[in-house]
């Protein structure tokens, strides 16, 4: 995913965090397993596990979800 990807995920995972999910519905699985990690709301990732997530994500996005997040 390019960086303005990432950011409206961002907004999006942002949201989720506060129990606001009305947009994870229309994202892809992709975006939708970022999001979930990124707002550590397992309940929107149903039948992965974050190991599975991880792995389902490209390497360079799962480098800028913990670059993005690992102090949230």
């Amino acid at each position: 995913m390019n960086a303005s990807q990432l950011d409206h995920l961002d907004e999006i995972a942002a949201e989720a965090r506060n129990q606001i999910d009305d947009r994870v519905g229309v994202l892809s699985s992709g975006e939708r397993l970022y999001v979930a990690l990124a707002a550590d709301r397992l309940d929107l990732m149903p039948g992965y596990t974050i190991a599975q997530a991880l792995n389902r994500l490209d390497e360079e996005d799962v480098q800028e979800l913990i670059n993005r997040w690992r102090y949230a």
